[in-house]
């Protein structure tokens, strides 16, 4: 034997002092309420429509919920039905965003899932079923200031074009 230490890389490390990565790490632990109120915004989208968007979690396979300012409130009604009414199954075609929430939303394995808009690209919502009632009052308590941050856009490119 050399006498080396077993252990021992070429470069004087250790196999202990290696960085490790966690294969089972689920993005999907982060606490739902804390995504949304770090990620929702209002914003004008690309034609001009105030818009709300926010991810209920990070990661592969997720996104960001985004839909009209004027569309949220029967969307965050829709959310409030299935609380107190369970999963309604409608069948899919050209849906505003609360149908397509009624259409889509599911719970499997404790996760509550539903999307808001169809289509290639379009990615789901995903809350824990235990943290649902939670989320989906906060959304309600949302919905004034989303409708006054959309009216202050609104304001802001109404000025803006008079400028011009």
């Amino acid at each position: 034997m050399s006498g080396r230490n077993p252990a021992a890389t070429r470069r004087g490390t250790t196999i202990e002092d290696r960085q490790m990565a966690n294969i089972f790490i689920d993005e999907t632990t982060e606490d739902v309420v804390d995504t949304i109120k770090q990620t929702m915004s209002v914003k004008m989208d690309e034609d001009g429509t105030p818009s709300v968007s926010f991810a209920t979690n990070r990661g592969k396979g997720s996104g960001a919920q985004a839909l009209p300012v004027d569309d949220f409130d029967d969307y965050v009604s829709a959310l409030e039905e299935v609380v107190h009414n369970g999963i309604q199954e409608i069948p899919e075609n050209d849906l505003s965003p609360a149908e397509m929430v009624r259409d889509t939303i599911r719970n499997i394995d404790g996760m509550i899932t539903f999307r808001v808009r169809g289509g290639k690209g379009s990615k789901p919502a995903k809350i824990p079923s235990d943290r649902f009632s939670e989320v989906v009052a906060l959304l309600r308590s949302t919905v004034p200031l989303v409708e006054s941050a959309a009216d202050s856009l609104s304001d802001d490119a109404l000025d803006y074009d008079d400028e011009e």
